[in-house]
């Protein structure tokens, strides 16, 4: 009977504590939400603790399905809502008003967490992505004036990739998303780093598996990441050693190639990124966060929407057709294209736009409050209302499906339609965001754009004819969540090239 009277002594004295420890959180939390004279916008309640949300979310990326999950919860929600998942906060949001806040107007009161820089380190390093702060601004000055420019031989460099790349697409049935992936890693290789990896020419990809891998389980750990900070315990080099060795090591030989070669220090113009770091005296260190930046945002991004806009053109025979009279308007079979000629290719424009649009490459973003703030909507009965959102809480925002939602005048909203853009323009410039905006606006985008272009215009001139083959799955509505929200099956297509004299 003692012992039994010690057991319930000691239950209701850990349940007292659980108890008093939980008003306590709760007084203090209402004390800073009077503090900053707002609350939080809709929590969603769970009978688990937020259990049910983390088991939704992770069936949804396995399915391919993340942006229904995300757009079903912002869509009833006035496109704010808290999620309570294990005892962490997730914010999630897809109101331009609160990306802009983030983005530009509330910038310096936000942040990437220190988590998401462990959790991408072996991807990124300590390159500009996952800085803040005067590292950001110091890092962006150096990468800036490279990747905010396009020279004669990257033309070159790009053309002479670009003709295997035509040779393997005019191959029935080879998958264009790996393909495309394999172009753009060569180019921006070349471009930046001065070496190209020419994985075109290669039956062995064992940087873009490591690199591929790597992405898949950092992407897991940083939404898991919101649950109690999980994402820091499942560290990749435990999962898998030899991809974070492999990099490594790629990254070493890759610094060492640089510093072997003999740049010409009296034409800067022609150095590249990293001979020109090398002769500005950066670290060893720094050569391989910014190898790493090259790699991954220099080369998704663009390989994402340029494999997306294969999958549409594949699909519709028409608006290739345009495309290809266009080119033959301006430039013809033959010639190749310059930089004035692509101001000539409204069209071009037109069909890179509405990709970017409806298959955003980033698709969702994270920060977290550096103190206690509020962002303008969300609150309230109609959601119209300031929201505070507290320290340390995520913050994901989404622009994939904030230029998906059907109530900001978009008409037929996830149709891919070019010809929109002959008349539409977005209510304003933050509920269309292909590039971000405010401080932190890619800085590669002019390069990106030239690599789009270029890659669409030749391809107009090169193939009679492009169709997706009765293999080749549907991509409706899915993204493998990547970082970057990319194809989620193969893209498989027969290719006819243009008969040449």
């Amino acid at each position: 009977m003692g012992l039994l009277s010690s057991w319930r002594g000691l239950a209701c004295l850990v349940i007292s504590t659980i108890l008093g420890r939980w008003f306590y959180s709760s007084r203090v939390k209402q004390e800073r939400y009077a503090k900053l004279q707002a609350g939080p916008p809709t929590v969603l309640s769970s009978w688990s603790f937020g259990l049910n949300f983390v088991v939704s979310m992770f069936r949804a990326i396995l399915k391919h399905k993340f942006v229904d999950w995300t757009q079903d919860l912002l869509n009833n929600n006035h496109h704010t809502l808290e999620l309570h998942m294990l005892g962490a906060n997730l914010l999630l949001t897809d109101d331009p008003e609160n990306i802009k806040a983030v983005q530009d107007s509330q910038f310096t009161e936000v942040a990437k967490s220190k988590e998401q820089h462990e959790i991408f380190k072996h991807i990124l390093g300590d390159a500009i992505f996952a800085l803040n702060g005067e590292d950001w601004k110091k890092e962006s000055a150096v990468l800036r004036p490279h990747m905010s420019r396009v020279r004669q031989s990257d033309f070159e460099v790009t053309e002479r990739h670009m003709k295997t790349a035509f040779d393997i697409l005019a191959i029935p049935g080879r998958d264009a998303f790996d393909t495309i992936d394999r172009f753009v890693l060569d180019v921006v290789t070349e471009v930046f780093c001065g070496e190209s990896t020419n994985s075109l020419t290669s039956n062995q990809q064992p940087f873009r598996d490591a690199m591929d891998k790597l992405l898949k389980i950092a992407s897991f750990r940083q939404l898991l990441g919101c649950v109690r900070k999980a994402g820091l315990y499942l560290r990749d080099d435990w999962i898998a050693p030899a991809a974070t060795k492999f990099i490594d090591r790629y990254l070493d030989t890759f610094a060492d190639h640089a510093y072997a070669r003999k740049a010409n220090p009296d034409h800067p113009k022609d150095l590249t990124l990293i001979d020109d770091m090398i002769k500005m005296g950066k670290s060893r260190a720094d050569v391989k966060n910014a190898v790493c930046a090259t790699l991954l945002a220099g080369k998704d991004p663009t390989t994402t929407t340029l494999a997306w806009a294969y999958y549409e053109i594949a699909k519709h025979p028409e608006v290739f057709a345009k495309m290809k009279a266009e080119v033959n308007e301006h430039l013809g079979a033959d010639q190749i294209p310059t930089l004035q000629d692509f101001h000539k290719m409204k069209y071009i424009r037109m069909v890179i736009k509405e990709t970017l649009r409806v298959h955003h490459p980033l698709g969702y973003n994270a920060r977290v409050p550096i103190k206690d703030m509020t962002l303008p909507r969300g609150g309230g009965p109609d959601g119209s209302s300031p929201v505070a959102v507290l320290k340390e809480t995520q913050i994901f925002y989404s622009l994939l499906t904030l230029q998906l939602r059907d109530d900001l005048g978009v008409e037929d909203v996830n149709a891919w339609k070019p010809d929109r853009w002959e008349t539409w323009r977005p209510g304003n410039k933050w509920e269309y965001i292909p590039f971000n905006y405010g401080p932190r606006i890619c800085i590669g985008q002019v390069f990106g754009n030239f690599q789009m272009e270029y890659f669409l215009v030749r391809l107009c001139q090169e193939f009679e004819s492009i169709t997706l083959l009765p293999d080749s799955k549907p991509q409706e509505g899915l993204v493998r969540l990547e970082l970057n929200t990319k194809t989620a099956h193969p893209i498989l297509t027969k290719s006819v090239r243009v008969a040449r004299k």
